[in-house]
């Protein structure tokens, strides 16, 4: 008897793994695609970013295909395209080194993605009400099971790490899809799948669902750097509030009713309202991302129960709002990243706020009609044990990770620094590569390393949390401050103690990007501690006004004090008025006192200017400095040694 209730259990289980799976490798596609329109169309191509919308746009409308698939190959053959499809282009993805063939095989691994939302809500609606929480639990679960891999990996997407263990893991989750998909019971012919226009209305809301997931609620790096919390507490946050949503599924399965509209506006004026704030205080961003996940898990409940029972034959309805809602996503993702390059008439932060709004919004409209009949969808604990699972995976890579790197001992006798700005880690091809500029580090014998456009966990940049994962791949201790975004900005890393640390903010001058600096105290064994400041100035080379703004910031911040290192990417070259004021500000610059040749840093192709700088106290003695040659990133990283500071 025992046997045979574990037998079911273990089967109602399986039932969920085939959506999930799909959704993991659609997120895995997602942070390739967007990346790759940004880093490589962009930066490398080199198209303008309104040239990017109809290859964003492009791909998202292929999630309108969906019906059109259904109808002509039928319900079978429409199911093993999509989530077949996805394991196999996600496993040439894997042994890919291209970019400009990552980019394309993402995008038609997205497309399957998207009509696989469709499609798999029209079969598990032909095989009875009973199965209906298999779409919500399956994409649950494929989000949760995503950011447990990430996690274990130090938030990397496996594509992006080289070696056997993440090509071994991807080809056996996808042969494990594979079987999944072809022995998947299918309903017989003419069995309806469809949903009439009232019930298919609110699956809308999943454009807004993954807005949120993917700019805040699932980024474990965002998370810590609003909250001040120290790593893995973002990734344990992470995990819990997948948990929670979870728990707000089966609350709406047991308690349909109690989803009442006038609650669901509440709900909608709350997270509007809480997403856009959320960057105001530490506490605020704990409260908005565990209810937050709490109530979509309870918001969607009701829209599954409302669209569990088939009304029709064709996925026209459905294909209609999901592929609508995703095109929402698209819209909000779009619009948030792009004012950074375009000025709008409101803040940027409204696009998350109007994804969190429009999600109440929806679910309000659930609320209206899932009140006229009370359906229960039974056995659904099974796909919670899944989330339950996973939710310890941060917990034991916690317990398993070991302690951070530990400082040396400063032998104080010279200091190597570097200043390098990494590109978010995408090479002069536009491919993502930590471990070349791991690689690039670790040769130069770098004792102290200034990194610029840096992020933690962050859609546009993959995802990737990388002064964390640099730090532990280095051991080297490290600081991190954003600047336009709590995620993206400067980073330290230091083989010796830093006693000392903060940050500051830059003049806009009008400009659309937040720019500032990081400093730190370091022990190298001198008399006196050293001052090492990072900062990234304006990016445009025309607009010098801008940088000659911020650079007073810089020296207030600096006041002349003795023992202290300035660097970073100051965009401006050597005749330029801004370096004229550090110089005049009786700062001076290393590679006039002791480099040879132009200096040139970028571009790492074909460098043509000296726009990466080591400034430095009048106290300071450099003995050597040299640009390392590399494509590791767009631009090439300057080494300076320094002599001892007694």
């Amino acid at each position: 008897m025992k046997s045979s209730v574990r037998s079911s259990l273990f089967s109602r289980m399986s039932r969920y793994l085939t959506p999930a799976l799909v959704v993991l490798f659609g997120m895995h596609f997602l942070r390739t695609m967007i990346p790759g329109l940004v880093w490589y169309m962009r930066d490398t191509v080199g198209l303008g970013t309104m040239q990017l919308i109809p290859y964003a746009f492009g791909t998202f409308f292929l999630g309108f295909l969906a019906a059109i698939l259904h109808k002509n190959l039928g319900a079978r053959a429409s199911f093993l395209l999509t989530a077949g499809g996805v394991a196999l282009l996600r496993v040439i993805e894997q042994f890919s080194l291209d970019p400009g063939l990552d980019l394309w095989l993402s995008i038609a691994g997205l497309g399957l993605f998207l009509n696989f939302l469709s499609i798999f809500l029209g079969h598990v609606r032909s095989q009875g009400e009973w199965a209906a929480g298999r779409w919500i639990f399956g994409i649950v679960q494929g989000l949760a099971l995503d950011i447990a891999l990430r996690g274990v990996f130090g938030a990397l997407d496996l594509n992006t790490i080289q070696g056997p263990i993440p090509s071994l893991i991807i080809v056996l989750l996808a042969l494990g899809l594979l079987v999944l998909v072809w022995r998947e019971p299918m309903p017989g012919g003419g069995t309806y799948s469809g949903a009439t226009f009232r019930q298919a209305l609110p699956l809308l809301a999943i454009g807004p669902f993954f807005t949120l997931q993917v700019l805040f609620f699932s980024s474990q790096g965002y998370i810590e750097q609003v909250a001040e919390l120290r790593s893995p507490l973002g990734f344990i946050i992470v995990m819990l509030g997948y948990l929670l949503m979870g728990v707000g599924i089966l609350w709406g399965y047991a308690q349909p009713r109690a989803l009442h509209p006038i609650l669901t506006l509440g709900i909608a004026i709350y997270l509007g309202y809480a997403v856009f704030a959320i960057e105001q205080s530490s506490s605020w961003i704990l409260l908005t991302v565990l209810l937050g996940q709490f109530i979509l898990g309870w918001g969607f409940a009701a829209i599954t129960q409302l669209n569990a029972k088939a009304e029709t034959r064709g996925l026209g309805q459905t294909t209609w709002m999901v592929g609508g809602g995703m095109l929402v996503f698209l819209i909000l993702v779009f619009g948030y990243y792009v004012g950074q390059d375009m000025a709008l008439p409101f803040p940027r932060q409204v696009f998350p706020a109007a994804a969190a709004a429009l999600s109440g919004l929806f679910f309000f409209i659930a609320s209206l009609q899932i009140r006229r009949f009370a359906m229960v969808v039974q056995n659904e604990s099974a796909g919670f044990i899944w989330i339950g699972v996973l939710s310890l995976v941060p917990l034991i890579y916690w317990l398993a990770a070991g302690p951070d790197p530990v400082p040396l001992e400063p032998v104080g006798e010279t200091v190597d620094i570097m200043s390098y700005n990494i590109h978010s880690g995408f090479d002069s091809d536009g491919r993502q590569d930590l471990e070349a500029i791991a690689g690039v580090i670790e040769a130069s014998d770098a004792e102290i390393v200034a990194l610029q456009e840096v992020s933690r966990v962050r859609l546009m940049d993959g995802g990737a949390d990388i002064p964390r994962w640099l730090s532990r791949r280095l051991e080297m201790p490290y600081v991190f401050h954003g600047t336009e975004e709590p995620h993206w900005g400067n980073a330290i890393l230091s083989r010796y103690p830093i006693l000392d640390s903060g940050w500051g903010d830059l003049p806009r001058a009008g400009k659309l990007i937040g720019r500032g600096y990081l400093w730190a105290r370091i022990d190298t064994g001198g008399t006196d501690p050293l001052l090492v400041i990072v900062t990234h100035l304006h990016h445009l080379g025309p607009d010098s006004e801008a940088r000659q703004a911020q650079v007073p910031s810089l020296l207030a911040f600096w006041k002349n004090q003795a023992a202290s290192i300035i660097l970073g990417d100051f965009n401006a070259e050597p005749d330029s008025p801004e370096m004229r004021m550090l110089s005049e500000a009786g700062l001076r610059d290393a590679w006039s006192l002791a480099g040879e040749g132009s200096g040139f840093t970028f571009s790492a192709n074909e460098p043509i200017k000296r726009i990466d700088w080591i400034w430095h106290s009048e106290d300071l003695q450099p003995v050597e400095i040299k640009v390392i040659q590399t494509r590791a990133s767009d631009h090439l990283p300057v080494l300076a040694r320094f002599e001892s500071l007694d």
